[in-house]
């Protein structure tokens, strides 16, 4: 079996053109989550194709089949019901993993009209999100430590910071503070920086104490680093089976005169009053940058304590 192919946020969507006119605004609605960088770019994108064309899409690795029974159609509802007795099936949700490649998400919804299927979506919204942003990290983590990971930083960020992440063999050490604990470590074009420091814990339990202290961190701990007033978000994202801050913006940096997208990792400690921040930043002004902020954002979950193997 091959290997999947494909950018790792693209979903092929399979539908006839008579079901994607009612089905499509319900897709894009769960697929919505963007992320100013600071052109606005959605975590995944949908690519819809003809029901004629899966023998030419059948090896990427994210795949939805989506049907309708009303209205007929000779294309979409002939293969849906093909598959799904091949698996002998009769679900109105089924995922199915590594059926044409390997690493390959494959997703049928199968409704008997767009009330319907909309009500299939609403119930399962979250877990048919759930199964795509786990292989889609599964890719990009595969994608970063390709070639080994640079056991000699983390370890050297662990003696000074008493905590390390994962890195890449190509990431250098920029500035790192030991005494009031704060590591900036980057590699080089299109220019991915990260940053580990330490905060008060009460400072950032909601939204508009934690962007007055980030600004107050930043100011001491990267002065160059300003943040613009635009696209401040807040949301959550997983780590383990938790659920951690994360804050999201827009920088600027004086002496390069350029910016970009930065998100910050808020991660508890074991002490009463103290968080660990982990910050990431891309420059890479008249390009897509969504997915090199991904794979720093990769990188910050596997934030251990202790050096590496």
């Amino acid at each position: 079996m091959p290997e999947s192919v494909g950018q790792a946020n693209e979903i092929i969507v399979i539908s006839s053109p008579e079901d994607r006119i009612l089905i499509e605004p319900f897709l894009e609605d769960v697929f919505s989550h963007t992320i100013h960088t600071p052109q606005t770019e959605k975590d995944f994108i949908l690519n819809y194709r003809n029901p004629r064309e899966l023998e030419s899409y059948k090896k990427y690795g994210n795949i939805i089949i989506a049907s309708l029974d009303f209205p007929e159609d000779s294309t979409a509802d002939i293969l849906t019901q093909r598959i799904l007795d091949k698996q002998n099936q009769n679900a109105e949700l089924l995922t199915l993993g590594d059926l044409y490649a390997k690493n390959q998400l494959f997703c049928i919804i199968h409704a008997m009209d767009a009330l319907a299927f909309e009500n299939i979506l609403t119930s399962n919204s979250e877990w048919i999100l759930e199964q795509y942003y786990t292989l889609f990290e599964k890719k990009i983590m595969q994608e970063v430590f390709k070639y080994g990971k640079n056991n000699e930083l983390s370890n050297k960020i662990f003696h000074i910071f008493g905590h390390s992440i994962d890195l890449q063999p190509d990431f250098k050490l920029i500035k790192a503070d030991s005494l009031n604990l704060f590591v900036w470590v980057g590699r080089g074009y299109p220019y991915r920086w990260l940053t580990l420091h330490r905060s008060t814990k009460d400072s950032y339990l909601d939204i508009q104490s934690s962007w007055e202290q980030l600004k107050n961190d930043f100011s001491r701990h990267m002065p160059e680093i300003i943040i613009s007033s635009y696209y401040q978000e807040n949301e959550k994202t997983s780590y383990g089976n938790n659920k951690i801050p994360v804050m999201r913006g827009i920088y600027e940096h004086s002496e390069s005169d350029s910016g970009g997208p930065f998100f910050v990792y808020i991660f508890d400690t074991e002490e009463t009053n103290e968080v660990i921040l982990i910050s990431g930043f891309v420059n890479y002004p008249g390009h897509e940058k969504l997915l090199l902020l991904k794979q720093l954002e990769i990188i910050a979950k596997t934030l251990h304590k202790g050096d590496s193997a």
